[in-house]
């Protein structure tokens, strides 16, 4: 009977430990995104885009995207310099 009860304990902290380690890797994705983020945005301000029409991005809410949405708005404003923020980002809307 002990043995029984020592074994879902076990299994009790292996699932309580395991949900831990998802939340923490979403957090940790949220973080990576919303840094990407904010290297479009300084991106496209280097650009000469008006910093005051890129503070309607909330980089802390746009979090959701997956970093290589992130990835491919930056790779598409390093391509073509001409390319404003809003323009790369339905691009690669597009493609995602």
């Amino acid at each position: 009977m002990k043995i029984k009860i020592l074994f879902s304990l076990i299994v009790a902290g292996l699932l309580a430990a395991q949900a831990v380690r998802a939340g923490m890797e979403a957090r940790a994705e949220e973080i990576w995104s919303e840094n990407f983020c904010e290297q479009a945005v300084s991106l496209a301000i280097q650009h000469g885009e008006s910093p005051e029409q890129l503070n309607v991005v909330s980089c802390r809410l746009l979090n959701y995207y997956q970093p290589s949405y992130w990835q491919c708005v930056i790779d598409a404003m390093r391509a073509n310099s001409s390319l404003k923020l809003e323009a790369a980002r339905q691009k690669c809307l597009a493609e995602y």
